[in-house]
């Protein structure tokens, strides 16, 4: 090996290999030396299948980014090895001033060449009467046959490549190398621009490499004829092969259903499903255009659960930042005073970061008036997380709500988990059902609300929290507190700043009109999307006066479950609105009682010992009211409770809530 330079370490200088025995040798090791500060050179003193079994050991151990070679060995090493070759050329000038110095040795000159006779040298000859005899070989077996030719035919001196020209030495010819130093050295300079290229591109693959590495999807690209260039482990682990046994193969062959023969020939890309290794995969063809030109094509195997994943993320990141909250103060419909005072007081909670409580049946909005004082909160950019406490169990909650370190119970996730009184930080904290906390969490969230830090299951370190928390309930705190049900202290951290949403049955009718027009538009809007603007226009027309003529009717119905009842309503008229309508838009009695029996006649108030339903106090009279109403829905759906809760626009929790009295 030759001195290398101090300036670059030897793996980054270009590995270049000269290969020549005898004479050539010699020339090569002795011109390369001004090659050392550029290229890391070598030389095997070898020729034939010796060299190219040298070569491929030593390639094997260091890669070789280019190769000088000569005359036959050359040639024959060039079509056994996958490496860049420069060959020393021949040429013109040289060839002569060969053939000069080899005049002046002796008269008769032959001239040995592996590629056969010049005829253009030939004509030459004939031409001035130089006396050049024309001789070829082909490999080593022939080297001494092609001397003792030579000899034969008189000749004194011989203009030959290495072996042959060592060989006619010792049989007493004068030899002159068939090869000049000028040669040699463009060669070594041909090789060393291959050498740097090849470096370029083997640098260029193994970052390629490297980056397609770190892909969780599987990925393969391949040259114009599907043979396969680069490929990463999750692809090779898909192919069920290692990587280096896939290098060079037809991608077709090895998995037909991968096959990018449509992809190579139209140009276009293309995404389907199929089946690989036993799992469904994602997969996309691109082909690779460079300057206008193919030169191959890229495959991509995506697993459907990582597609799911990332999309459930991303649809749960949106929607937990301040820009997904849907509702404004303003959103809270209606002209009833109760709803004006409700919009007024909301706006001024936004001004400030007390806790906030919120107090309503079920379906009166509380929610969005959560989301409405938030969104004309300073906080409104940042995120807004809510959570139904009664609709989790203790433990789920707590993790929910506080998070947990990895291992701080058996199934805990890895890296442990941000809870959401963290992940809102900066931001609002809306705890709906309140109410329905049990008491072991109660104490958690109140060191929140009092201490502003949060401590993860499973951890000793708390951490600080900006956050703050709306909270909602339809039950009466101050009752639960007198029961022992409610903690006082967290009552009253929470209750800073009270808020009531009306029922519907406390609102004036036009109220229940405006909020259901409203309604129904919003269902409108998502029913007939795709509708012509007539279909669209006669749709709108029957629904507003099948929903007018409905709302006449239950005028006296108490909306038991308020506006989400309401919704219900409309969301049945619409779909049942050319069964209880003619063709003219006429509404037949009987077919709207059979899809709206709430609207026969007013619910009935049955009062204990026969006592006129006057009598009763409003309070009581309500809730008898909703307990007939939930007991003719039961009737009606044979006792499903489910259907009977969807009817209502109740939850589980509220539907047992009535029935129990």
């Amino acid at each position: 090996m030759n001195e290398m330079s101090a300036s670059l370490p030897e793996t980054a200088l270009p590995h270049i290999v000269t290969v020549g025995r005898h004479r050539i040798g010699r020339v090569l090791e002795r011109i390369a030396v001004g090659l050392s500060r550029q290229a890391r050179v070598e030389h095997i003193s070898a020729s034939f299948d010796t060299a190219v079994d040298a070569v491929l050991a030593l390639h094997a151990r260091t890669p070789i980014d280019a190769l000088v070679v000569a005359g036959a060995s050359g040639a024959w090493i060039r079509e056994r090895v996958d490496i860049p070759v420069a060959m020393i050329e021949v040429r013109g000038f040289d060839l002569l001033g060969a053939l000069a110095r080899a005049r002046l040795l002796s008269p008769r000159v032959g001239l040995v060449t592996f590629d056969g006779p010049s005829d253009l040298l030939a004509q030459f000859d004939a031409q001035f009467g130089v006396g050049i005899a024309q001789f070829s070989y082909h490999g080593p077996e022939d080297a001494h046959s092609c001397v003792q030719s030579m000899l034969a035919a008189g000749v004194g001196a011989v203009v030959a490549p290495g072996l042959v020209a060592d060989l006619a030495e010792e049989a007493g010819m004068a030899s002159v190398l068939l090869y000049s130093d000028a040669a040699v050295l463009q060669a070594l300079n041909e090789a060393l621009a291959l050498a740097r290229h090849r470096q370029s591109e083997r640098t260029r693959h193994q970052r390629l490499e490297t980056i397609l590495g770190q892909l969780q999807d599987g990925v393969v690209a391949v040259d114009c004829d599907q043979r396969i260039q680069a490929l990463n482990p999750t692809m090779a682990a898909l192919l069920g092969t290692p990587a280096k046994q896939l290098h060079g193969r037809a991608l077709g062959a090895v998995a037909p259903q991968l096959d990018m023969a449509a992809t190579l020939l139209h140009r276009e890309s293309s995404e389907e499903v199929v089946q690989l290794a036993m799992r469904t995969q994602v997969v996309r063809r691109a082909p690779i255009v460079e300057n206008g030109v193919l030169t191959g094509a890229l495959l991509v195997c995506r697993d459907p659960l990582v597609i799911q994943n990332a999309d459930r993320h991303l649809r749960a990141n949106q929607r937990q930042r301040g820009s997904g909250v849907r509702w404004r103060i303003d959103d809270y419909g209606g002209d009833s005073p109760a709803v004006v005072r409700l919009r007024a007081l909301a706006r001024q909670c936004a001004g400030s970061d007390a806790t906030v409580l919120i107090m309503g049946e079920s379906g009166t909005g509380k929610e969005l008036v959560a989301q409405g004082i938030h969104r004309a909160s300073r906080r409104a950019a940042q995120p807004f997380l809510a959570v139904n406490c009664a609709a989790l169990g203790e433990s789920l909650l707590e993790s929910e709500l506080f998070g947990y370190e990895e291992g701080a119970f058996t199934g805990a996730r890895r890296g442990g988990k941000t809870g959401l009184i963290e992940a809102a930080h900066t931001g609002t904290l809306f705890l709906d059902e309140i109410g329905d906390m049990p008491l072991a969490l109660q104490s958690r969230l109140l060191r929140v609300l009092q201490e502003r830090e949060v401590l993860r299951v499973g951890s000793t370190t708390p951490v600080p929290v900006d956050v703050r928390v709306i909270a909602a309930t339809h039950a009466d705190l101050g009752a639960q507190v007198d029961k022992g049900l409610f903690r006082r202290d967290l009552y009253y951290r929470l209750a800073v700043l009270r808020l009531a949403t009306p029922a519907l049955r406390e609102r004036a009718t036009s109220d229940v009109a405006q909020l259901a027009q409203a309604l129904l538009q919003r269902r409108l809007k998502a029913a007939n999307a795709h509708a012509p603007d007539a279909v669209q226009a006669r749709n709108a027309a029957v629904a507003h006066t099948l929903l007018t003529t409905v709302l006449q009717r239950a005028v006296a119905y108490p909306w038991p479950g308020n506006v989400r009842e309401l919704e219900n309503w409309t969301e049945r008229l619409l779909a049942c609105q050319n069964y209880v309508c003619d063709a003219q838009g006429g509404v037949d009695a009987a077919r709207l009682l059979e899809v709206f029996p709430e609207c026969a006649e007013p619910v009935p108030l049955a009062a204990p010992d026969n006592a006129p339903a006057a009598a009763l106090p409003l309070k009581d009279t309500r809730h008898r009211a909703e307990q007939q109403r939930v007991r003719e829905v039961l009737a009606s759906v044979g006792g499903d409770q489910r259907q009977a809760c969807d009817i209502l626009g109740i939850s589980r929790a509220t539907l047992w809530r009535r029935m129990k009295g």
